[in-house]
């Protein structure tokens, strides 16, 4: 983290644990000429840190800064003194202060400790000394506020420091840099952010790098115009870093700012998030150079947008914000004889203005004898050549096409809403765009919109039926024929409010501040559903302790178990020394990764919903999907049905372009999840090669599977199969291992009804899976869905011959006529002709059977997965 000072003069700690919080008090503690050497610090770690100083040491509250943004002045180490801030504006101990300051003169010394003393300060200053003597009494006290109460009483010198003064905030604060706030879509968007952060628990304050060059927007409260010169970006620089001192910003998120302002501040150690509003036709000239040192994250506002991003400046993270405006009720639309578009676009090349006076004519042709008018609203901006080439070619069509009985010009009309309740549809025929708020004003006053495939036009028309988008080339006939075919009925979606968008903006502001405190990864961090029974889990156990085996630093979260209940599997991973910590929120497991973060993070068998706003807040990290089969596709299925609104992440594709890799477990997976557009590793699953017990022949046949009492199971299908093959068998049992399904509980009693008169034993949750394998003859398993079953690994590896169905990875784990059988899927009478030929030939059996354990040592050790899966994370040459 680059805002800590390295030559300040006095050591200094963050209490308190918030990787949100403690960026903008490590930059309040450097400017104040401390060397940031310790974050997070409980009351323990302060203690030690106090008790072992070298020099004067400070220490403040993680969330505090200090407005006054002075540095202290040097103190000498030796002697016995102390200092305090006081806390300041809306915190609760603020009026407390300020009355014991008034009483004391800012000498704390004088106040006899058995009377009313100030509460604990948000931060302090001591002497060598002094910082012994309060980490000693901090440590056998055991908390700050029992420490600063026996500072009175041992009446040491303390004073009352100004420059140590702090407030506090749980929210994250955020600076809305613009260039100007003249009226404009940039701005406009900055504004509102501004308006609608709040509600979000995030403070903004808006500033702006210039004067207007066109009429403005009405400044917000607490504007600040920062007087520095555009051509100067140092001084820009500076300028920022002091309001973000004196305000105690988190993070900057810029708008119109060119790349090598954008460079200057991010010198200053500021997380910087810089919003991309244009095509890159409409970036400023000097983005192509835009490097990861300049920016800690850039804000496409929408996909396309983002695609550019990416392939033309493929190092920076990139993540879409899609825009938003002010969601008002859609007024009804009085029928009109006079069929009115509205085109909201201030003069500019890239708006092509100039080809509506053709589709004004045509569209009135069509119409006719209906009157029609064609209104183009926006302000020319002076000084522009641009702007006045686009007024030039308009005027030069209208004499074109003698339009000037049906287009107007108005200029800059302040109250659009007014203008678009005469619309009967919105025009735009842009040949690039970001995303238009003027296509979204249109649709929050009911407005239908035909526009040009141009930028996120696209975007809102895949959320909103009334929205045409035509070819960038299409011809005047056919916006004609798009725009008389507008109705009623428009509609402004969700996704593309003001509320979502402040909401997006929170997130990964939330993000940013979290990636800024991010060390050098190590290791694994994996992210699983739960570790109770089943076979994803089972093998992402075996994964994690092969692993740490190895050396690998492997760390786990889990997000369907409760702390305090760890399941069986959860609690045999922390038996054997792996951190496996179990998470309420998204929040908590961000915050849970960033503060020990890793190479890498796996997801493995994890909620959809959980995955995707993981892998969209874990900025330059690298992450994997882990796929157990065909539940991950499905459950992808169903989130993207519904996609929730505001979030930019509509189909599996948006998702895959956030992974750095895909893992499958079997082959014939890998041309479906090739589908997500990111790179596919077929790791197939590992089984333990336990030594072989010798097997006792058992008295009568014995067939056995394993799996959970659940109807993806199939073992309704398993159950029909032994039925046709009874008569023809020699005596035999099937054994079933497993418990019933917590979500299916009637399911249990329906096979025990399918199974009456067939001798089948009902072998309920087994812990010694090993035994009741060694005590059977064949294994049985139809399984569907299922990728590559861990209980036919197991089974193999216990030397037995495996029949299964024909579906998932079995194919790549039983190799037909070699190590068992492969059936047809749904057919029952196959299945039972594979068992019946097994059940009849003992020496066919034995020959399968050490095939199989043959195949596993071969094909499917763990040491190989492990080998594969540490490649896979530690390889330095990917990037994500």
């Amino acid at each position: 983290m680059s805002c800590a000072s390295a030559d300040g003069h006095f050591a200094a700690y963050i209490r308190g644990r918030n990787p949100l919080l403690e960026g903008r008090t490590a930059r309040a503690l450097s400017a104040a000429g401390g060397k940031v050497e310790g974050f997070g610090l409980d009351d323990s770690s302060l203690a030690q840190a106090l008790e072992t100083a070298e020099e004067n040491v400070a220490f403040a509250q993680a969330g505090v800064w200090f407005p006054a943004r002075s540095a202290i002045p040097e103190f000498p180490t030796d002697g016995e003194w102390m200092a305090a801030g006081a806390w300041l504006g809306a915190h609760e101990n603020a009026a407390k202060w300020t009355r014991v300051l008034a009483r004391c003169g800012g000498d704390l010394s004088r106040l006899p400790w058995w009377k009313r003393r100030p509460p604990t300060p948000p931060a302090m200053l001591l002497s060598r000394d002094s910082a012994r003597r309060f980490g000693s009494a901090l440590r056998s006290c055991g908390s700050l506020e029992k420490a600063w109460l026996s500072v009175f009483r041992a009446r040491v010198r303390l004073v009352h420091l100004p420059e140590l003064d702090a407030h506090f905030s749980e929210g994250l604060r955020v600076l809305q840099v613009v260039t100007s706030i003249q009226i404009g879509g940039a701005e406009r968007v900055a504004l509102d952010l501004a308006a609608a952060l709040p509600a979000h628990d995030v403070a903004p304050l808006v500033v702006a790098l210039g004067k207007p060059m066109r009429e403005a927007f009405p400044a917000p409260v607490g504007f600040v115009n920062l007087p520095a010169s555009r051509k100067a970006p140092a001084g820009v620089a500076e300028g920022i870093r002091r309001i973000a001192l004196e305000f105690g910003a988190d993070v900057v998120h810029a708008h119109l700012i060119r790349a090598v302002e954008a460079r200057a501040i991010r010198a200053t150690g500021l997380p910087l998030m810089l919003h991309v509003h244009n095509f890159p036709a409409g970036w400023p000239p000097d983005y192509g150079g835009l490097a990861p040192r300049d920016a800690t994250l850039l804000l496409p506002c929408a996909q396309k947008v983002e695609r550019e991003v990416t392939r033309l400046l493929p190092q920076m993270p990139a993540r879409t914000i899609w825009n938003g405006v002010a969601s008002s009720p859609a007024p009804p639309m009085p029928a009109r004889n006079t069929f009115t578009v509205v085109t909201l676009a201030n003069p500019r090349l890239q708006k092509r203005l100039d080809r509506i006076p053709e589709i004004a004519r045509a569209t009135a042709a069509l119409l006719a004898p209906r009157r029609v008018r064609f209104i183009i609203a926006g302000a020319r901006e002076p000084y522009s050549a641009d702007s006045a080439d686009a007024i030039a070619a308009l005027d030069a069509a209208i004499l074109e096409h003698d339009a000037g009985d049906v287009v107007e010009r108005p200029g800059l009309i302040a109250d659009t809403a007014s203008l678009l309740a005469q619309a009967d549809a919105m025009l735009s025929v842009s040949a690039y765009e970001g995303l238009s708020l003027a296509h979204l004003e249109a649709l929050s006053a009911g407005v239908p919109l035909v526009a040009t495939d141009a930028g996120g036009t696209s975007e809102i028309a895949d959320q909103a039926e009334a929205v045409t988008v035509l070819p960038l080339d299409a011809p005047a006939a056919q916006f004609a024929s798009a725009l008389a075919a507008c109705k009623s009925g428009a509609a402004l979606p969700a996704s593309f409010s003001r509320h979502k968008m402040a909401a997006r903006a929170a997130w990964l502001a939330a993000a940013v501040v979290r990636r800024e405190r991010r060390g050098k990864g190590d290791g694994l961090w994996l992210i699983a559903n739960n570790f109770s029974t089943g076979g994803a889990q089972s093998s992402a156990r075996r994964l994690l302790l092969a692993l740490k085996e190895r050396g690998v630093r492997v760390r786990a979260a889990v997000i369907q178990e409760q702390p305090d209940f760890p399941t069986p599997g959860r609690r045999a991973l922390m038996d054997a020394g792996v951190s496996v910590i179990a998470v309420q929120s998204t929040e908590a497991l961000l915050d849970a990764i960033e503060r020990d973060p890793p190479e890498a993070v796996f997801f493995w068998n994890a909620i959809t919903s959980w995955k995707i706003l993981l892998a969209d807040a874990l900025l330059d990290m690298r992450v994997f999907d882990i796929s157990p089969g065909e539940m991950l596709f499905s459950s992808l299925n169903r989130y993207f049905e519904n996609p929730p609104a505001g979030l930019p992440y509509r189909t599996a594709t948006d998702y895959g372009s956030r992974l750095a890799g895909m893992v499958v477990k079997y082959h014939a997976e890998a041309g479906r999840a090739a589908e997500l557009g990111c790179p596919v590793h077929v790791i197939r699953n590992g089984v333990p090669l336990l030594p072989l017990a010798v097997r006792k022949p058992n008295a009568v046949l014995v067939l056995g599977t394993a799996a959970r009492l659940s109807p993806d199971k199939k073992l309704g299908d398993l159950l029909a199969a032994i039925r046709l093959a009874g008569p023809q068998m020699p005596p035999f049992v099937l054994r079933i291992a497993g418990g019933p399904e917590r979500d299916f509980p009637a399911h249990a009693a329906e096979l025990r009804e399918l199974a009456a008169g067939m001798p089948v034993e009902w072998m309920g949750e087994l812990a010694d899976m090993p035994s009741f394998l060694g005590g059977l003859d064949i294994f049985a398993m139809i399984s569907e869905p299922a990728g590559c079953p861990n209980a036919i690994l197991e089974a193999c590896a216990a030397c037995l011959p495996v029949v299964a169905t024909n579906h998932g990875g079995a194919r790549e784990l039983v190799i037909d006529g070699v190590t068992g059988r492969i059936c047809p899927r749904a057919d029952a009478q196959a299945f039972a002709d594979a068992l019946i030929a097994l059940a009849k030939n003992p020496a066919l059996r034995e020959d399968m059977g050490k095939a199989a354990r043959l195949h596993m040592e071969k094909e499917f050790a763990i040491s190989e997965m492990a080998n594969r899966y540490r490649a896979l994370f530690s390889d330095v040459t990917k990037t994500p």
